[in-house]
């Protein structure tokens, strides 16, 4: 169905460009994007420590005089190393419950190319931009594949109808979703977004509207929005403004069937004149959701598992369609705090912390980036899990969430699964980009 869709927009552009031709406009084409190096160790994991990536995202804009434009993005990356699902399989398969596994008869998903973990051309290859822009009077539309992103908060934005948390991927953009977007400008310092999207099946709508105002230099929104996938409505507010100091105000109520709930995100700025820049930024973040095992899928990708009997079920139970609004923490309470300074023309380093104020438990993500040529930039970040206080939780996990005792029978000893070799103690990434 993507590919059907990627189809349909690219009629959408050339029936754009053949209208264009007719009316004698002549497009103005520009070609850039990066191509990227990446290389992740797990530190004090077991297994494969290191894995690979590389990436090429070029995009192409083209523009017929004022009024029309349209941009494609298209992204290849393979990835070789390390593997989380071939992990947990080992990880498994070693333990107490491998003999009964190997009993179950399970089975467990393997990619035909094993080196390069793709088994079809969308494992590696893929549009992520395909959009056509019409400025018309009164009113600019996008239509197709495209980023979207709502809101003031720092790395959660609770009005954010499609969000994406890329705490652990700061390299990645966010990722484009399928809408018709009207942006609406009114007088000078106000504005209405309608968007009307689907998912990449087409078969779940979208819908969602964002009115800002600025008032006495405060630009105050509020968020409506539905969501199929998950039969949700979104109502919410957001505020940003400056008293010295920059401020926001972020929350969303959720209603759903099953019961609703609050996220609120209060956050402050201030900016240095020291160095080339110096920016400290402080958040606290409160959600109302109920906590589930969803979010540390949400933080690190879901893996898939085996497959046993001769019905193929899985020995985790059916998850299910995935939610792509839940939840992405497990927690309540967090508390986000960060430091990024320009140290040189060149040279620039940040330092964030992520706090569960419930657990204890805490990341730590300091990075440093070098830019000697406008067209090259060397990047190198480590995520590290700490325990500021407590045994350990979601962000750091302890030796109760790590290593559990499963009872398969009551007249036997209980089995041990350990899975302390899947957390590592540390993540290092370096990367390269040449911009184009």
């Amino acid at each position: 169905m993507v590919s059907t869709l990627t189809g349909v927009l690219l009629l959408v552009a050339h029936l754009v460009a053949v209208r264009a031709s007719a009316q004698g406009l002549q497009p103005e084409a520009e070609l850039e994007g990066f191509a990227e190096l990446r290389a992740h160790a797990s530190v004090g994991a077991e297994g494969e420590p290191f894995f690979f990536i590389e990436r090429l995202r070029p995009t192409v804009d083209a523009r017929w005089g004022d009024r029309l434009a349209a941009s494609a993005t298209v992204e290849a990356a393979l990835r070789q190393g390390r593997d989380t699902g071939d992990e947990l399989r080992r990880t498994l398969q070693t333990s107490d419950l491998g003999p009964l596994l190997d009993a179950a008869g399970c089975t467990w998903p393997t990619d035909d190319n094993r080196a390069l973990h793709v088994s079809q051309a969308a494992d590696y290859l893929w549009v992520d931009r395909l959009y056509v822009d019409a400025y018309l009077p009164g009113v600019d539309l996008r239509a197709g594949r495209q980023a979207l992103n709502w809101g003031s908060a720092v790395l959660v934005n609770p009005t954010d109808p499609f969000p994406q948390v890329l705490l652990l991927e700061p390299w990645r953009p966010r990722a484009g979703v399928n809408a018709v977007r009207a942006s609406v400008p009114i007088a000078d310092d106000h504005r209405l977004q309608l968007v009307a999207g689907a998912d990449d099946a087409l078969r779940r709508p979208r819908l969602a509207a964002r009115a800002t105002a600025n008032v006495l230099q405060t630009d105050v929104s509020a968020v409506g929005a539905w969501r199929a996938e998950s039969d949700e409505l979104l109502l919410g507010a957001d505020l940003k403004g400056t008293l010295g100091v920059g401020w926001w105000v972020e929350g969303a109520h959720h209603l759903r069937d099953t019961g609703g709930y609050t996220d609120v995100a209060v956050g402050l700025d201030y900016s240095f004149p020291v160095l080339q820049s110096l920016l400290v930024q402080a958040q606290y973040y409160r959600t109302g959701a109920e906590a589930s095992a969803a979010g540390a899928a949400g933080l690190t990708g879901a893996v898939e598992g085996p497959s046993c009997g001769c019905d193929g079920a899985s020995p985790f139970g059916d998850p299910g369609a995935p939610d792509p609004f839940a939840p992405v923490f497990t927690g309540r309470d967090y508390l986000l705090a960060m430091v990024a300074a320009g140290i040189t023309p060149t040279v620039s380093a940040s330092a964030l912390m992520l706090q569960n104020l419930g657990d204890g438990s805490a990341l730590v993500v300091p990075s440093l980036s070098w830019a000697p040529r406008g067209w090259l930039e060397l990047s190198a970040t480590a995520q590290i899990p700490v325990r500021t206080w407590g045994d350990g939780g979601e962000l750091a996990p302890g030796d109760d969430q790590l290593v559990q005792e499963i009872t398969v029978n009551p007249a036997a000893p209980p089995l041990t699964l350990d899975l302390s070799g899947l957390a590592p103690d540390a993540t290092l990434i370096a990367w390269t980009r040449l911009s184009f």
